[in-house]
């Protein structure tokens, strides 16, 4: 889902002036209260999974062109004359039907945009509403939205992102505990290097992080099969081949909170570890830790520490 803006209600929120002798203005992160609303990955995950059978029925459409239009080029010579020009206009079509539903679904204003308003709009409302209710409880006289580097400096005190983020969050921490499991994905690790190539230790390691976290509690591991289908839709084929951009696309798709990727190479009798995680619950950046064992070490050590240490940051309030 696209960053969102809250100008239209937080750029300059104007509020019922009080009567003090000097105004009170405050000001929120708007980008940061989205990205840390714990109702967030919900709301993500019901936009990718619609958006994900619109990209699929319009692969479909596309497909069933290429394919007259390879039975056309296969047939031509055969054909009549006329049969040719019934083809030709049945491609032609079936053509403007799948650029009127492209246009449709990603055009401006199309189904894809409407969507997410709709799956947005509570939020921003209710945002809307703690904004409201602070300002008229505590005199505030306007309210502006930083998220666009609108503010140079603020005191300290008049940032309200923190509170808005509370307020809003409040539901979740009493439900917390019924919460659904977690979902996660390890991609395979790249293997950087010959020896880390012939020993395969990019899939060993992948494979002893998915067994491990799948330890965690209440933690459930994404299928593969499900993966390897988003990845075909993207025209994507290995996972060892995918960059940074390509993994974040993917990922924006599963449905995941946890999604953990990266690089080993063996150099100067180290194994070293070049990992890479998501967690969704705490936005969209792709973070980044280095671990290294002895070459003589048994890999599952270098494992353990990869499990430790997502096991704090997960965990981490």
């Amino acid at each position: 889902m696209k960053k969102v803006s809250l100008e239209a209600i937080l750029i300059l929120l104007f509020l019922t002036a009080i009567a003090f002798s000097a105004e009170k203005i405050g000001f929120v992160d708007s980008d940061k209260i989205i990205d840390n609303y714990k109702g967030i990955s919900l709301l993500r995950q019901q936009y990718n999974k619609l958006e994900l059978e619109w990209e699929k029925e319009a692969q479909d459409k596309k497909q069933e062109i290429t394919k007259l239009k390879s039975e056309l080029e296969e047939q031509y010579l055969i054909l009549s004359s006329e049969t040719r020009k019934k083809k030709e206009k049945e491609i032609e079509e079936k053509q403007e039907t799948y650029e009127n539903f492209i246009k449709d679904i990603w055009g401006m204003g199309g189904k894809t945009e409407k969507k997410y308003e709709e799956l947005i709009r509570p939020v921003i409302e209710e945002i809307g509403n703690v904004l409201q209710k602070i300002g008229e409880d505590e005199g505030f006289t306007m309210i502006f939205d930083i998220s666009k580097g609108n503010i140079i400096f603020a005191k300290t005190g008049l940032d309200l992102t923190d509170r808005v983020l509370f307020e809003i969050n409040k539901e979740f921490s009493v439900t917390a505990a019924e919460t659904e499991e977690t979902k996660f994905y390890v991609f395979r690790f790249k293997d950087v290097g010959t020896e880390a190539e012939s020993r395969s230790i990019g899939r060993q390691m992948s494979n002893l992080a998915k067994s491990g976290l799948d330890k965690f509690e209440a933690f459930e591991p994404v299928e593969a099969r499900t993966v390897s289908e988003t990845m075909t839709l993207l025209g994507f084929m290995n996972e060892e081949d995918l960059d940074d951009s390509q993994i974040r696309r993917i990922a924006l798709r599963l449905q995941a909170r946890i999604i953990v990727f990266g690089e080993v190479q063996v150099s100067s009798g180290k194994i070293k570890l070049n990992m890479k995680w998501m967690d969704f619950n705490k936005g969209q950046d792709i973070k980044k830790k280095d671990f290294s064992i002895e070459e003589k070490d048994k890999l599952e050590k270098l494992a353990q520490d990869l499990l430790t240490f997502l096991g704090r940051e997960i965990r981490e309030k």
